[in-house]
């Protein structure tokens, strides 16, 4: 088999290695032709590879694919499923979406039905999804598409655009929500197709304030972007309106000016890979094994995920689809890296 794997900072080669094995309670899921093959590209995977992968790591998350061979311990999977998930690629050697077989905890996967297509259960697979059902459900008090908010309360998505924040938006309107987001204005009526109530200006210096004033009750909020001004936006937003809450991001944001807010409205970061239960490292971060993460995730892709995805109630990010497979993996890390990707998805077939 072929696996792209990060032999310097920055750059990437495709190489050879064996098939793996699957060991107890994983399964191997083949992600080449002629089986169902798709992956899809996110931006932690250029970041990993610029600026985070040692060299020997493998590159990639997100997958569609069909389970080639089940460990011992699995009863609920079977070869020829297929399914989809992610795992963290660019950490360790023989982890990583970017092959034609991966291996991957069999309680961390979905079955996929035949209502949607191998792209788009790709780009549903893991990263985005899971990263907004982690953010919100994990880490607020809200609640869920299965016990709806009956208040209609107000819920900020600050970057609706974002591939964490198109599912974010879907979610929060099964929930009950009403949803208030920021993008730029060619993605508006799309933000609003999938749930949103207003959209307003992200590079508008006044739109905390005028959030504020169309939603005084705004308690929460979701910062997909999380870099220069973006958490402090979300943040005043909630000062502005209801005084107190919380604010969750996805990079750690250092500015100066959020320490006048931290005591009512902090800004906490959560980071999906903790959903893996495994221990590991970030730059200036390492986080231990998390279970309740993985145990709540592991919910999610037996219950919900399946059906929501199969319903259509949650639809997967609209795709952008690239040639060449996995040689030619850089041209979609590079597109995304240049920031060409709002409001849509970096696919690939194997």
């Amino acid at each position: 088999m072929k696996a792209v794997v990060v032999t310097s900072k920055g750059r990437t080669e495709l190489q050879d290695f064996p098939v793996p094995e699957a060991s107890s309670g994983h399964v191997v899921v083949k992600v080449r032709h002629p089986s169902t093959t798709a992956i899809a590209l996110n931006p932690t995977d250029w970041k990993h590879r610029d600026f985070v992968a040692p060299p020997g790591s493998w590159l990639g998350c997100d997958f569609c694919g069909t389970v080639e061979s089940v460990g011992d311990g699995v009863s609920h999977l079977q070869k020829g499923d297929r399914v989809a998930a992610f795992v963290h690629g660019g950490q360790w050697p023989g982890e990583g979406s970017f092959a034609e077989y991966i291996k991957v905890q069999a309680s961390l996967v979905w079955k996929v039905s035949e209502t949607i297509g191998d792209e788009e259960a790709a780009a549903a697979g893991g990263i985005g999804p899971w990263t907004a059902i982690q953010a919100l459900f994990f880490r607020l008090p809200i609640d869920t598409p299965w016990n709806p908010n009956k208040e209609g309360e107000p819920f900020l998505v600050w970057g609706g655009a974002t591939s964490v924040g198109l599912y974010a938006i879907q979610l929060l309107k099964l929930s009950g929500y009403t949803v208030v987001t920021t993008a730029s204005e060619k993605n508006a009526e799309l933000l609003k197709s999938l749930g949103a109530t207003a959209v307003y200006s992200y590079s508008d210096k006044d739109t905390p304030a005028k959030i504020a004033k169309d939603y005084p009750t705004l308690r929460y909020a979701l910062d997909t972007i999380a870099e220069g001004k973006t958490t402090v936006g979300a943040v005043k937003s909630i000062w502005d309106a209801a005084g107190m809450g919380k604010v969750i991001t996805l990079l750690v944001n250092k500015d100066d000016e959020l320490k006048q807010y931290k005591d009512k409205v902090p800004a906490e970061m959560t980071l999906v890979y903790t959903v893996l239960g495994v221990a590991f490292d970030w730059p200036g971060v390492s986080f231990p094994e998390m279970p309740e993460d993985k145990r709540q995730m592991e919910e999610w892709c037996a219950k919900h995920i399946p059906e929501l995805v199969a319903s259509g109630k949650l639809k997967p990010n609209p795709i952008k689809s690239f040639d060449g497979g996995l040689a030619n993996i850089t041209e979609g890390l590079d597109y995304i890296k240049a920031g060409k990707n709002r409001a849509q998805k970096v696919t690939y077939k194997i």
